[in-house]
């Protein structure tokens, strides 16, 4: 019983309700440590970092990947809201699809979050990782070794 507690596919049907509400809980809950975790790195990175940054240079980073992980919880956050009847909206409101076909209003912001986000993530990790600087370094030491 414990097994199909933890693990709901383990109940046999892998497609039922259940199943894809307690999914969506469980991809909520690692979103929001994953999410957290990354941000609270970053942001006590900026704090210890040199004075002599540029604020921009300082605090970016932290301001480009928390926008990108509250544009990636959106869908997520809907998802359960939808798992629970809409609690706040109508349930038609929420949904990912349209009645006529294709993507609702809804379903295209949420698309278009989630790309967004994704790439805002990745971007304030990499700048955060100085990985622009990096490259320009490697590149300008390569195009310099090849003028000799």
């Amino acid at each position: 019983m414990l097994l199909v507690a933890l693990f709901p596919a383990a109940s046999g049907s892998i497609e039922s309700d259940s199943n894809r509400e307690a999914f969506h809980h469980f991809t909520f809950g690692a979103d929001l440590v994953l999410f957290a975790c990354m941000i609270a790195y970053v942001q006590r990175a900026a704090a210890a970092s040199r004075a002599e940054q540029s604020a921009a240079s300082k605090w970016g980073p932290l301001v480009v990947l928390t926008l990108g992980c509250c544009l990636l919880i959106l869908d997520p956050i809907r998802h359960v809201l939808l798992d629970h009847g809409g609690v706040f909206f109508k349930e038609q409101t929420l949904a990912m699809y349209s009645v006529l076909g294709g993507l609702s209003p809804m379903g295209k912001a949420c698309q278009i979050a989630s790309i967004s986000g994704m790439i805002l993530m990745v971007s304030g990790v990499l700048w955060h990782m100085r990985m622009p600087e990096a490259l320009l370094r490697n590149l300008s030491t390569s195009e310099s070794s090849k003028v000799q």
